[in-house]
């Protein structure tokens, strides 16, 4: 009898580990953090320009294996103040873990579009493709992303080229975010 009791109290205390209902998809993510952008040059006469800013965001988890993210940002030359940059990035993510409570991991690619601007000089517009991955966790309501870009540069070589200086451009922006899930 003592064996069956036991029994019973086990199932029991077992039972709601698998029967928990599917949890509750929040599709939506708005959120702010920091962002930063890195352009490098072959050309060992030209250092590297550095920026960083702010970054304000959006994503919309049609599944919890993909969705779009939007993203505004404004930022400073780390040496020369008076350098500003404006900015928007649309990417698509296939990932996991998206629209859920917990670990994510996705990749994807998208378009980047910026203006850069400083007195005295021609304001410039950069605009192309780039390939996005990133990590990140979800709590109930509020998620952290680390999110790196790489990004097709034709447009910063073409500005170089047009001031007569030769350079292979490389590229990369990052991002942490900070966002609040609905």
């Amino acid at each position: 009898m003592k064996m069956y009791a036991l029994i019973a109290v086990s199932v029991a205390l077992l039972l709601p580990l698998n029967t928990q209902a599917e949890e509750q998809e929040k599709k939506f993510n708005l959120g702010i953090g920091s962002y930063a952008l890195n352009i490098s040059y072959s050309n060992a006469f030209i250092s590297s320009d550095e920026l960083s800013g702010i970054g304000i965001n959006a994503l919309y988890a049609f599944t919890d294996n993909f969705a779009i993210r939007g993203e505004y940002y404004s930022l400073e030359h780390n040496d020369f103040s008076d350098i500003e940059v404006t900015g928007i990035d649309l990417v698509g993510y296939f990932g996991t873990g998206l629209a859920t409570q917990g670990f994510k991991a996705y990749i994807g690619g998208g378009l980047y579009s910026e203006n850069w601007s400083a007195p005295r000089l021609n304001d410039e517009k950069f605009h192309g493709v780039q390939l996005n991955g990133g990590l990140g966790y979800n709590w109930e309501v509020v998620a952290l992303d680390f999110v790196l870009g790489i990004r097709e540069t034709s447009d910063y070589e073409d500005s170089f080229q047009d001031a007569v200086i030769s350079s292979d451009v490389t590229a990369v922006s990052g991002s942490l975010i900070l966002s609040a899930r609905f």
